[in-house]
């Protein structure tokens, strides 16, 4: 188990970004979580990488990695305070 600070006090176990399912603000899914993009030097994470993305927002379904500064809330789901209409990779 790999415990990052995101915020001031605010620990959560990593790995259980994974799998979960990743939304644009408009409610528009992207894909699922696959892989965490961890930079060890700073203690935190760099981005989230999806595997298989909804091709009507990445072209051809490429895979990506998500800035994870992009991302705006994480429960059940996670929520993207931006995302671009169509990301050519």
């Amino acid at each position: 188990m790999v415990d990052v600070v995101i915020e001031a006090e605010k620990e959560f176990d990593v790995a259980s970004l994974i799998g979960k399912d990743v939304y644009t603000i408009k409610g528009i899914k992207v894909g699922r979580v696959n892989d965490i993009v961890l930079d060890f030097d700073k203690n935190q994470i760099h981005g989230i990488f999806i595997m298989n993305t909804n091709d009507r927002l990445v072209k051809n379904g490429d895979p990506i990695s998500i800035p994870f500064n992009y991302v705006k809330a994480i429960g059940d789901i996670i929520i993207l305070k931006s995302f671009p209409d169509l990301m050519h990779i």
